[in-house]
């Protein structure tokens, strides 16, 4: 098994800039925990960009719309974070309904999750369904009228909500199983947690998607990290060479996995571990132990290090 790099030298970080046109960043425990930007990171972003180097973040978290996270972006400081550049998996699971399964634009899709699915459906023309819908909110009721399939339903979408209720997963079953499972079922990740200001761990939307999954016997469609189908999407998208590019993450099982199922980087390696977020020094006792798909190429303690290993 290769071992990965730790870079912590002005000579690590050169060779870095040196092997590296493009940057993908997830961003919970990478940019920000919750509302908090990390230290040093908008200095790091400034400084790629003031290179040439060109970003981009993928974010698993399907809560917030794509322009939600340009108003964060903007709200912690940065100001050359474009709508463009920024994928979170409620923007790819509606390019997957549109793209992929090519449902027909007007077509209504159930939704398990929060605003920014909704919000990116209705950008890609789909009228969604359930989701934030109050009606959803309150105490379960055999005889409520939404456990009654919408038969112009035409797929389920699954992600992040903090409103994770019974009357949720009842209603999300009906479709899971309607006409023999046969609704299209796309589920926006499989984190299991996400790190949290103050050295909270959190349940992420992997624990929906996978609730639902064991509650309705059947698979999904993961359109979040490590998925190919994303990448190709995001390479593509933005005219990244696969080779120039590397991936920036704090989860092995997610970011690394996508860095490197993804052949990024070429024979320098694609993969990016940052110590700043769900993964910790103590984790990578047990990196002997895993597939080799979610050893890290490099590792940091934060990129907003980055900055501090060039100025000195």
């Amino acid at each position: 098994m290769s071992k990965p790099t730790k870079l912590d030298t002005k000579q690590h970080i050169h060779q870095l800039l040196d092997n590296y046109d493009n940057f993908l960043f997830d961003c919970d425990g990478v940019i920000w925990l919750d509302e908090v930007l990390i230290p040093g990171v908008l200095d790091t972003i400034n400084f790629l960009q003031a290179q040439g180097k060109r970003v981009a973040f993928i974010s698993n978290n399907s809560s917030k719309s794509r322009q939600e996270y340009v108003e964060k972006f903007d709200k912690l400081g940065f100001k050359n974070i474009t709508i463009d550049i920024i994928y979170p998996t409620c923007y790819a699971a509606a390019l997957t309904v549109k793209e992929e399964l090519q449902i027909p634009a007007g077509s209504k899709v159930w939704v398990l999750g929060d605003h920014g699915i909704e919000e990116e459906l209705r950008q890609q023309g789909y009228i969604p369904v359930g989701g934030s819908d109050p009606a959803l909110d309150t105490e379960f009721d055999l005889d409520h009228q939404l456990l009654q399939v919408d038969p112009h339903v035409k797929a389920v979408v699954v992600g992040s909500t903090k409103k994770f209720n019974y009357m949720r997963i009842a209603t999300t079953l009906q479709y899971l199983l309607h006409q023999n499972k046969s609704l299209p079922f796309i589920g926006t990740n499989i984190d299991r947690s996400y790190p949290g200001h103050g050295g909270l761990v959190l349940p992420a939307g992997g624990s929906v998607v996978n609730y639902m999954e064991y509650t309705a016997n059947r698979e999904f469609i993961n359109v979040g990290k490590p998925s190919p189908l994303l990448l190709d999407t995001v390479l593509k998208h933005q005219g990244f060479e696969r080779d120039r590019t590397v991936m920036v993450g704090d989860t092995l099982y997610t970011d690394i996995k996508f860095g490197n199922d993804g052949k990024l980087g070429g024979g320098n390696g694609g993969s990016l571990l940052v110590l700043s977020g769900g993964t910790k020094h103590h984790d990578l006792e047990e990196l002997h132990t895993l597939d080799q798909s979610m050893v890290p190429s490099f590792i940091m303690d934060s990129i907003g290090e980055l900055v501090h290993f060039i100025d000195n």
